[in-house]
Order: C-alpha cells, then structure tokens, then sequence
C-alpha cells in the first residue's frame, strides 16, 4: 500500500502517528531536494570554479596529453575575499527596541547585553562568516538557533548560534518568500553519520538492532545507505486557534497568558476586545528517517533555520540565486585559455624547426634530434648536391610569434572579470590617478555599492537571527537566574532576571516573559574600526584646528588601538584644565583630595557653630534691650496717664494725649519682635492712683473730659 500524502495526512482530522509524521518529513525532504536541484548543482559548480576547477575535463586531459600548458591564473578567491572581508569589517549589530506597555527600554537593553553575549559564546562571527562565503560564491548559505544544556552540571538551557558549514545540509520549505525564510513552515538541517559514531550516540535506536540496512524500502534510501545515516533536526509548525484580549492598558494577551500580565484584570484594568487568531507551535523532532529519536517543543514562533542568499531572480515562479562568481566564469576561462596560450607561444619560440635538404643530417642524426633542447658546440651537416648544385646549409624557420597579440587578449578578459564581478583595481589596493583621500574611498566605494546586496541580505538574515534570540528568551529564560551580558565595548556585566534586586542603586525587576520587543540592525563597521576611524579623524581634525588637541588629548587615546591606550587616557585626562572633563560620580577620590576635603568639612562646621553661637548672643542682646526699652516707655505711659487724670484745661489734656500716642506707637513696633504673647500684659506693672490697675483709667474712644468728675 502506497504511503499517503502530505496533503492528505494534514488534511486529516485525526491524531497523527509517529509513522505519519516520518511519512511527511521524508517527503518533505525529497521534495526539497528536488525543488533546489538546479540551485544547488550550480552553487557546486561555482564554488569548485573558485577553488580552481575551471578547465573542461576534456581540454585539460587533450592538453596534458600533448604537454601543452594548461596554467589557471584564479582570481576568483580574491574577488570573493574583498565581499567577505568587507563585511568582516562591518559586522551589523542587533538592537532590540520595546514596542508595548509590558515592555521598558532598560530590559530591551538586558535583553540586547543577553543576545549580544550569545554571540560571544557561540562565536557567531564565525556562523555568519560561513553563512555569507557560500552565498557569495554558490548564491546560498545557512546558520542556525539552537537551545540546549551546553553545560553538563547546569540546569538551565542556553540559547546558541551555530553555524552551517555546507550549505546542502540544510533545506527549508521551498514555498518561502521572505528574503530570511521568516515565513517557513518547516526545515531540515542533518548530518550524515557513520554506522558506528550512530550506534555509538544513539545505542537504543531501533536501527541499531536492524539487521541489513540495505533491505530497507526505497522509501529510506535518501536517509540510510549501506556504510551511513543521516540524523536530521526536522522542524515544523502547527496552527492552534487560540483567543486573543485586547485589555484596557494597551496590552494583549492570549488566555493562557493572562496571569503573566502585571495587573491584569486587577486595579481598573478590563478586557476591552477579543478575537480568534491562529498561534503557531514549532515542533522539533530528530531523526533518522525510521524512527523518532527525540521531540521537543522549540520555543518560539520561527524555523530557527536561517538562510543567507545571494542574488535572487524569479523567473516564472522559479527561484534562481546566484553568487558573485557565475557570470565571471566565462572571463575567467579566457584568461587562463590566453595565459597557457601566452606562455605556450613564448616558450617555444626558440624552439624553431631546422630546414634542409634530405639527408643532409644523416650523419650526425642524433645532434640534430637535440639541438632544440640542448646548446651544441658546434653542428655538422652532409653536404647534398641538387640538379648538380650544392643545397645550401640547414637553417631554423624563424616567424615572429603573435606574442602582443595574445597579451592584450589576455588583458582583455581581465577586463572582463572586473566588469562582470563589480570588483575593480581601485578596490583592491591598486594605485591610479586619484589624489585626494575623498576620491580615493570614493573609488574604492564602488565595488562595496556593486556588491551591497551581499551585505544587505546578510543583515536582514542576522535581524532575522535575533528575533528569533529574543522570541526564545521570554520561554528559555523564564526563571530567576543570573546571566551574564555584554555592553557595546564587550564590558562584562553580571545582572539578575525575574526577581527583585538593586540595579546601579536603584529597585529593578527584569521580566523576560513580559512585554514585546522588535529586534533590529545597525549596520556599519565594528566597534575596533569605529575607534579607529574616530581616531584618525580626531587627528585630522586637531590638524585643522590645533587648539582642540589641548581639551581632546584623552578621547584621542581612548580611540587608539594600542596596548596601554586606556592608561594613556586616563592619565591624559588628570591633566586637562578644571571644567573640561567630567570626573566619574563611581571613581574614588585620590587619598591627598580626600583628606583635603575632609579638613575642610571640619572648618566648615567650626565656622558654622561660631555663627550660630554670635547669632545667639546677638538675638539674646537684642532681646534684652528691647525689653527694657519696652519697660521704660511703659513707664513714661502710666506717669502721662497720671499727669493727664491732674490736668483741668483741654490743651493740656490734647497735648498730652499726643504724647502718649506717640508712646503707644513705639510700644506697638517693639511688640512686633517680642518672643511672648503680644496679648499678654506687662509684668511687674507699678500701681495706678490708689492702687488701680494699669489700663484700668484708660479713657475709651471717642471720650473727651472735662473735669475730674468725668474719669472713673
């Protein structure tokens, strides 16, 4: 009974066996395969042009057979070094950037710290070197994610960047359109193993106990030969219909997620929409096409296979790639054709034929067979008669040989190798008619715009790369732990996740499973060369403007590549006047500064607790003086009250009624710095007349008398 198809088995509502599942990867693959053909025949053909088979079989072996010269003067490695090595210098770095209410800028960048010591550890420059040095020769290269314990007393996974050495051990589904493969349903990435390194990692396999693998079905071939097995990484998504909320602090969340939004549906926060979505699961299994050997649940939503392509051109729904190399092929064969040619023709020159008549090298027969490769003292020759005529003597046929002619063919197709791979002199160091440093980068830029999309398309791969790095980490790094992360100059820096602890001084909490981040990449050079571009321009520019070296001298040597810079600059910096470099809140003060200002601290608190104590003592003077000034004038009050109660005549009474008004006012601008109750009476008051209270004779407003029976 045939095996059913793919389209039949995830068109079925049932459950799928493990027989199912094998059934539709092996397919998968061979179609794969299949759809790629061309491509990867061509990528092959290309990459063995550039490691040098670029004659035609035949040719060559006609040629050797006949000694000819059959020379290959390979300039396709040098084409290729410059597109690579460029970009070896302009590594694109990810960013990650946070996109909702759940995410804060200071875990994006924990978050970019985590990816970028991934890259450290996994050692990804080398992974992306591998990836882009195939899709520069052949049109197509992978690298890939991977989780797993990479230490063996360690119970937490780790998150890896491996690379992909050949690029047909990888295959993704042929239906992707994305110039990443962000949007593949599924992917193989296999190794082929001996019999005995598989029996050896995998001892419980069922393959093991199985007798003959060649008896295996037709089916298997592609996976289980005679002497080998190829163990493969399959992946594959499932949709699952999920409900999706939509709450009122902007966030979304699915049902399941609900408990991991901080104050969901607690302290006003609602469910303001809903819908259906579809959520994919990746799935993982490895095998070797009989059996499963393992499966697991990748965590994220991506293939974590990722492809670097060259030039890609659809052609009627085919995918053609293409790498630097294809169509600089042809040029290169005719340079090599009139290379052996040039070389051929000069080296045979002295090699003339001798011309003479029959038998006249009889004699000497086996001198003359020599003579075009040995240097003879002399030759003799037997003279021959003609019509009754002595023949002249034997003489070499000499012929100009086409010599220029083939040097400028041969310069020709290096002409053409430049045109066809963008790559010119300029670009590799040759010198020409440019002086300036402008036209010079200016000339040496060209090649980089000719071949950007390489770079291009190497960056969308690593932005690509690290979305899928930072979908895993809200699942891979979900509990509390400690990691390690690296800032942009690789400074080394230990923070905690999922718990709450003292970040540089203050309260920090960094969720990995919470919030949402985009992942993006900033192109350019590496920080090594930034620094040294930034040096070399400091330099040129205190040229320009030489009073900026005095106040510029440390960043100067920060910038420079040498052992000891960071010294220098430090020391550089001690010496720049006060007011033009910031001294670091987090460095320690030299132990002569400190006590310095600890003397002076101590100063400062003399001197204060001398002024606080004359403050007093003035305060305690002045008060005591206003005091008995407020005494006396009090005084002076009750005797003019006295005098006035004596007094018969009106103008006497109004004049001194004036001057106890002119008293009262004084007595009111002393109460106003009195510590007591303004309110409260004056104590120690001498009596009135008879024995009276002070203010109890006091005449009321609007009261005017007029003889001693008027008053009280």
């Amino acid at each position: 009974m045939a095996n059913p198809t793919v389209e039949e088995i995830e068109n079925s509502s049932e459950p799928k066996s493990e027989e199912e599942l094998l059934s539709v990867m092996r397919q998968r693959l061979a179609h794969a395969m299949d759809f790629e053909r061309d491509i990867r025949t061509k990528a092959k053909e290309d990459t063995l042009f550039v490691v040098g088979e670029q004659w035609n079989a035949q040719d060559k072996a006609d040629r050797e057979t006949e000694r000819r010269p059959c020379l290959t003067i390979n300039r396709m490695p040098q084409a290729v070094r410059q597109v690579t090595n460029d970009a070896r210098q302009n590594r694109p770095a990810i960013r990650v950037s946070p996109v909702d209410n759940g995410a804060d800028v200071k875990t994006a960048k924990i978050r970019q710290g985590l990816i970028r010591n991934i890259e450290t550890i996994s050692n990804a420059p080398i992974a992306y070197d591998r990836a882009l040095a195939p899709a520069v020769r052949g049109g197509i290269g992978f690298f890939r994610i991977v989780a797993g314990y990479f230490d063996p007393l360690s119970f937490y996974q780790e998150l890896r960047i491996k690379s992909v050495q050949d690029p047909d051990t990888c295959y993704l589904d042929p239906n992707y359109t994305e110039i990443d493969g962000s949007d593949a349903e599924w992917g193989f990435a296999f190794e082929d193993m001996s019999e005995a390194q598989f029996k050896k990692l995998y001892p419980n396999a069922k393959l093991c106990s199985h007798g003959n693998w060649s008896e295996l079905p037709e089916d298997y071939q592609t996976w289980i030969r005679e002497e080998s097995v190829r163990v493969a990484d399959y992946y594959f998504k499932e949709w699952q219909e999920k409900q999706l909320f939509l709450l009122s602090d902007g966030n979304t969340a699915l049902e399941d997620e609900l408990p991991k939004v901080p104050g969901v549906l607690a302290g006003g926060v609602t469910v303001v929409a809903e819908r259906k979505t579809l959520v994919p699961i990746v799935h993982h299994v490895k095998s070797n096409g009989y059996e499963e050997l393992e499966r697991t649940i990748w965590p994220g939503r991506y293939i974590p296979i990722v492809p670097v392509l060259g030039e890609e051109i659809v052609v009627g729904g085919k995918r053609i790639l293409e790498g630097l190399v294809r169509h600089a092929k042809d040029s290169q064969r005719m340079y090599n054709y009139w290379a052996s040619a040039e070389t051929e023709t000069i080296a045979l020159a002295p090699k003339a034929p001798w011309v003479g008549a029959v038998g006249q090298f009889k004699s000497r027969k086996a001198q003359w067979e020599t003579a075009n490769r040995k240097n003879h003292s002399f030759l003799e020759y037997d003279p021959v008669s003609a019509n009754g005529q002595l023949a002249p003597p034997p003489q070499r046929n000499v012929q100009e040989a086409p010599v220029q002619a083939i040097t400028q063919a041969r310069m020709l197709a290096a002409d053409d190798i430049k045109s066809t791979t963008g790559i010119y002199d300029s670009a590799l160091g040759a010198k020409s008619n440019e002086t300036s440093g402008i036209a010079i980068r200016s000339r040496a830029s060209q090649a980089q715009t000719s071949n950007f999309h390489f770079y291009d398309n190497l960056s969308r791969s690593i932005a690509h790369g690290g979305r899928i790095l930072n979908d895993a980490i809200s699942i891979v790094y979900d509990a509390a732990r400690v990691i390690r992360i690296l800032g942009e100059e690789d400074q080394e820096e230990l923070v905690k996740i999922n718990q709450d602890f003292q970040y540089k001084g203050d309260h920090a909490h960094f969720r990995m499973d919470v919030g949402k981040y985009d992942v993006s990449v900033s192109t350019g050079p590496s920080y090594e060369s930034k620094r040294q571009e930034a040096a070399q321009g400091m330099l040129d520019f205190t040229r320009s403007l030489p009073q900026a070296a005095a106040v510029i001298p440390d960043l100067i040597a920060k910038n420079l590549d040498w052992p000891g810079a960071d010294e220098m600059a430090n020391r550089l910096k001690k010496t720049l006047p006060p007011g033009i470099a910031e001294d670091d809140k987090n460095q320690p003060l030299p132990p002569q500064a400190q006590a310095q200002m600890q003397q002076m601290n101590q100063m400062i608190e003399q001197l204060t607790a001398q002024l606080n104590d004359a403050n007093g003592k003035i305060e305690t003077k002045t008060l005591e003086l206003e005091s008995r000034e407020r005494i006396e004038m009090a005084k002076l009050q009750m005797q003019a009250e006295i005098e006035l109660a004596k007094l018969g005549s009106a103008e006497a009474i109004e004049l001194l009624r004036s001057e106890i008004s002119q008293i009262e006012g004084r007595l009111n601008l002393l109460r106003q710095h009195e510590p007591v109750d303004p309110d409260s009476q004056i104590e120690n008051q001498p009596p009135g007349p008879e024995g009276a209270e002070v203010g109890m004779n006091e005449p009321q407003a609007g009261f005017t008398p007029q003889s001693m029976e008027d008053y009280p």
